[in-house]
């Protein structure tokens, strides 16, 4: 059997079925309706376990397919810019992402505006604005093997990951909800003990010991927590708190703050903007890019790939800056 035809036109649809609580026939059958009367041609894809969006992705990269349109949260667009990045192909500025959300989350879609509504997401994929965005890039080392992971919206050390692990523990018994990372942090903020790190940030090596840190390139973590409020993701760098070992006071006064875009001015944050941050950790500790896990990044480098590929946005969202 031959491989389906890519034009330059065509649209690869790779969707999460098990991404939020959303029912996917419904969802599917309108986008499918919607890109036929459009007349616009497309490929469309399910994904059937965990990676699976990279290897699509990838695959379809390497045919020369430079349009993807992703159903799904954030992991489901953070795999699939994994997988065109992976691909290794060059220059990746002309490609184009769209998002129709249907995750739990829905942190980078919710920077864009973009809210669980076909006929709304669908409308701004047809008027076609683009915004060139940048993207996020780890490179460590696994049992002496050199790894890479790229993110779109966040990366998080320490508590930020293990919130997120924590996160995906409960998801098995409780299925996804929006409240569920917000559970779980404060499950975890309270018994979680900090760490013996390097980070260097500009140039400048800072030991210490590491409870919490997140490095931004949207501003929305956590599904709408606001821990770099003022992170823009086509600005060229990122944004990043440093969190040291907080005394049970600090923890009480700052809780609050996460969740109305003021965390920055806490005593105990720490913030910088930077392109390229070093982390080197005494111990292993929990990392998650885009929400996934990433096992054995807590020693990387995490920089910053400028104006990197397209994002298809509403118009009002071009260049807010």
């Amino acid at each position: 059997m031959s491989e389906e035809i890519i034009t330059d036109n065509h649209w690869l649809v790779i969707t999460n079925p098990k991404a939020g609580i959303r029912k996917l026939p419904k969802q599917r059958e309108f986008i499918i309706h919607t890109l036929n009367q459009a007349g616009i041609p497309f490929i469309y894809k399910e994904t059937e376990y965990s990676g699976h969006a990279i290897e699509i992705a990838k695959h379809y990269t390497r045919r020369g397919c430079v349009n993807f349109l992703v159903l799904g949260g954030d992991g489901s667009i953070s795999e699939v810019i994994n997988g065109i990045f992976a691909a290794n192909t060059g220059d990746t500025s002309g490609i184009r992402i769209a998002l129709i959300p249907r995750g739990t989350g829905n942190d980078w879609g919710r920077f864009w505006k973009l809210r669980k509504n076909d006929k709304k997401s669908m409308s701004v994929f047809l008027q076609n604005n683009v915004q060139l965005i940048d993207i996020g890039k780890i490179d460590y080392v696994v049992d002496g093997v050199p790894d890479t992971r790229f993110f779109i919206n966040s990366v998080g050390f320490g508590l930020d990951g293990e919130v997120t692990n924590l996160t995906h523990r409960l998801k098995k018994y409780t299925g996804s909800f929006s409240f569920l990372y917000t559970i779980a942090l404060l499950a975890a903020v309270f018994r979680y003990k900090s760490t013996d790190a390097d980070i260097t940030i500009n140039r400048i090596k800072h030991s210490l010991k590491l409870f919490t840190m997140n490095i931004a390139n949207g501003c929305f973590s956590g599904g709408g927590i606001r821990q770099n409020p003022s992170a823009l993701p086509y600005d060229g760098v990122f944004d990043m708190i440093v969190v040291e070992k907080p005394t049970f006071k600090d923890i009480i006064t700052a809780l609050p703050l996460i969740f109305n875009g003021k965390i920055t001015k806490h005593p105990v944050i720490k913030s910088y903007r930077t392109d390229v941050i070093g982390v080197k950790c005494s111990e292993s500790i929990q990392v998650e890019a885009d929400g996934i896990i990433v096992p054995g990044a807590h020693n990387c480098t995490v920089s910053i790939l400028t104006d990197a590929i397209r994002m298809i946005v509403p118009k009002s969202e071009l260049s807010r800056s």
